[in-house]
């Protein structure tokens, strides 16, 4: 199953948007997922850095263990002018994949691993 052309609009339009502003919060979604993305800054080696906080990400039950979730992540570590961030993720599953693409955990967050960068 693919990610979805207005997932992808979408995001491109988050990111336009969040181009003007230090912080931008939103709501992306299709039929069958809905994510809540944030702008952020984060302080990282007494540096404040640009990033792309991914804070929920909702498959709904009927998609739900069939690759949009890694598909919407790989997406956006192609595309965000910012390091990706995944926030609070408590969900084994997704925990035991960021693993093995090798995200650097930090308690229950997981960032990309070009995200932390000096």
């Amino acid at each position: 199953m693919e990610l979805s052309e207005q997932i992808k609009s979408s995001l491109i339009e988050f990111w336009s948007e969040s181009q003007k502003v230090r912080v931008l919060r939103w709501w992306i979604g299709d039929e069958r997922m809905q994510v809540y993305l944030r702008k952020s800054l984060k302080n990282y080696n007494h540096k404040l850095q640009q990033c792309l906080d991914i804070a929920t990400i909702e498959v709904y039950p009927e998609y739900q263990f069939q690759g949009l979730c890694k598909q919407f992540l790989q997406y956006c570590l192609e595309h965000s002018p910012y390091p990706v961030r995944v926030e609070n993720c408590y969900n084994p599953s997704l925990q035991i994949h960021l693993n093995n693409q090798s995200w650097i955990q930090m308690d229950f967050d997981y960032y990309a691993p070009d995200s932390l960068r000096n």
